[in-house]
């Protein structure tokens, strides 16, 4: 029961992050979500802060983990980013975080930087595998497009627009 609430809360504030943003984001409607009191939500995490830092690192990297680990190509890798705006609805969680919260607080700061490391590494792993050439720095321009692109699209909805620059991208380094 107790990892059942604690994995309820993590899911709850996760989402509720990710439409509201960090500091938008009202404890009171996460613990109604989850149907516990605050003195429940204090067992797990002591702090929203706490909550937060957890979310990122067992919500927010895991997903990318998760989603990219698995990744075996580079044209793969291509298909993946190019279907985020069917799976993501409010933009990058991990860039929405970070665009709120580095100026803000230091914690947050280091954990989104390592977090936005890794999936750096995720990327790179892909294109080694496919033997492209300055893999490290082909992966930070793979992400920082990918990025500036879903926040395009997020402006724009156009969907051909999207995927015509990660499709320009993946020419262009390849």
């Amino acid at each position: 029961m107790k990892k059942d609430t604690r994995e309820a809360l993590l899911d709850s504030a996760f989402n509720t992050f990710y439409k509201q943003g960090f500091q938008g984001a009202n404890i009171a409607t996460i613990l109604n979500d989850v149907g516990i009191n605050k003195g429940s939500m204090y067992h797990f995490f002591k702090s929203k802060k706490a909550l937060g830092l957890a979310v990122i690192e067992e919500r927010i990297e895991r997903n990318l983990v998760n989603k990219y680990a698995s990744i075996k190509s580079v044209e793969e890798l291509f298909d993946v980013l190019c279907s985020a705006p069917k799976t993501l609805a409010y933009g990058c969680p991990l860039n929405k975080m970070s665009q709120e919260m580095i100026y803000i607080d230091t914690d947050f700061q280091k954990l989104l930087s390592t977090t936005y490391g890794k999936f750096e590494t995720l990327v790179q792993m892909i294109l080694e595998r496919d033997g492209v050439e300055s893999s490290e720095l082909k992966a930070k321009q793979i992400i920082a497009t990918y990025e500036g692109a879903l926040m395009i699209y997020h402006l724009n909805r156009q969907d051909e627009e999207f995927v015509l620059v990660l499709r320009g991208l993946e020419q262009d380094i390849f």
